[in-house]
């Protein structure tokens, strides 16, 4: 428990602090109108930058699959039964879209009709849109950067089956996460696809260009299982028909050439040929059959998308907050010339013991 002296001692010590603060209220008073005019600046100077975004939802697919074409699903090696063949999760859209080989797509995505692409829309836009969003620049040498504004296409190395992309666009698609990002709501099950840009014409087409393309996955992530058992069926079915033709074509001209006799050897040899023909036409009947329901269930794993917000060209700025900035700045020349206040007159006596 403290004593009267130690707690008048505290007092002392806070009344004396308020007491230096109160004495150099002019200094921080003009420290702070130094940074809020600093923040003015900065808030005035700073681009505009506009969020384009569009909202959907992906309704999960019918899982009632027939035993047949699970059978063959089996033989044509996929495991129908595996939680990874079902719907994707949508918390692994951000994932997507983060990607290398989604934002290579998204490179290529045409602006204007001067073919200008999004990839040399980013190079020329490198120090005012990247600094702003992101703490760092791209940082590209000017040469660099002029050598690759005419080329449309990205720069990728092959090495046999993996492929390298070149440093610039490394850097780019590091910075298109920050400019480009998904936001799953899952309590309420939407996802909503955002894209920002200094031109709010050019962010509406990003944004709208990334929605196609994410569909596009999310349409043949679902449906590659049911191709491949449509494929495969359809495979089967073709050989088999071949077969089926052939078998037809042979107990035809047998009877042909035998209309006339009717010994044993005949019936036998009749009876072989005709127990060939009804074992091939029943398996090709059979999958004629399958073949028609793997068509179904194609259709069936086809995604239902529905957009509830589509993308639309923005009106109003997403950034910069100038008011947010001003009030930071303003913040922060307070905290600063009150701590200065406040640590250096101990700092000048520490430093005069330590000269004498």
């Amino acid at each position: 428990m403290k004593s009267s002296n130690s707690i008048q001692e505290d007092e002392i010590d806070l009344v004396a602090l308020l007491a230096s603060i109160y004495q150099k209220r002019r200094f921080i008073l003009k420290s702070v109108l130094i940074f809020m005019v600093l923040g003015l600046i900065v808030a005035i100077i700073s681009p505009k930058v506009y969020k384009a975004q569009a909202v959907f939802v992906v309704q999960n697919s019918d899982k009632q699959i027939s035993s047949s074409i699970s059978s063959f699903a089996a033989l044509a090696g996929v495991n129908l039964q595996s939680e990874s063949m079902g719907d994707i999760p949508s918390l692994l859209y951000p994932n997507i879209v983060s990607g290398v080989p989604f934002n290579l797509d998204l490179l290529k995505t045409p602006l204007d009709s001067n073919k200008l692409n999004y990839r040399d829309h980013l190079l020329q836009n490198k120090s005012s849109l990247i600094s702003l969003i992101k703490k760092y620049t791209i940082d590209l040498p000017s040469h660099i950067s002029s050598s690759f504004k005419s080329k449309n296409q990205t720069n990728i190395e092959f090495t046999s089956d993996i492929f390298q992309i070149s440093e610039i666009d490394y850097k780019l698609i590091k910075n298109m996460n920050e400019l480009i990002s998904v936001e799953v709501n899952k309590k309420e099950g939407f996802i909503s696809l955002s894209a920002m840009d200094p031109n709010p014409k050019y962010a509406a087409i990003i944004a709208n260009r990334a929605l196609e393309l994410l569909q596009n996955f999310i349409f043949d992530y679902k449906t590659e299982n049911a191709k491949r058992i449509f494929k495969f069926i359809s495979e089967q079915y073709d050989s088999k028909q071949k077969q089926y033709y052939e078998i037809q074509k042979e107990l035809a001209e047998f009877k042909d050439q035998n209309k006339n006799i009717s010994t044993a050897v005949f019936q036998s040899n009749l009876q072989k040929i005709q127990t060939r023909y009804d074992i091939v036409y029943s398996v090709y009947l059979e999958l004629s059959k399958q073949l028609e329901q793997a068509k179904i269930q194609v259709k069936k794993q086809v995604p239902n998308i529905s957009i509830i917000e589509p993308v639309f060209i923005p009106n109003e700025k997403e950034k910069p907050k100038r008011f947010l900035i001003l009030v930071i700045y303003s913040f922060l020349g307070l905290v600063l010339s009150t701590g200065w206040v406040l640590i250096s007159r101990p700092v000048y006596d520490i430093l005069k013991t330590i000269r004498d």
